[in-house]
């Protein structure tokens, strides 16, 4: 009895993992996210020198320090580099 009722399971488990894979959609009918951008496809991205995180470049926050362009990941990691960096 509790074979079979193994059996069933694993059929019952095929069946709705074969049913998903053929009846959810392809990567290219997939819809983006309400509100997100419609590509950043091979942008660059960049590192933050304060916190290290990577941004993509058009998203970063940059400042111009001695002729060299920073990119920040957000403002207030911009404005605590300024604080430690440039006192």
């Amino acid at each position: 009895m509790f074979f079979r009722l193994i059996i069933a399971f694993v059929i019952v488990y095929l069946v709705y993992r074969m049913g998903k894979i053929f009846l959810s959609p392809s990567a290219k009918e997939r819809r983006s996210f309400p509100g997100s951008p419609a590509s950043i496809a091979g942008e660059d991205l960049v590192k933050d020198p304060y916190c290290g995180t990577y941004v993509p470049e058009s998203s970063a926050f940059t400042v111009n320090i001695n002729g060299e362009t920073l990119y920040f990941c957000s403002k207030e990691c911009l404005e605590k580099y300024k604080a430690e960096k440039m006192n």
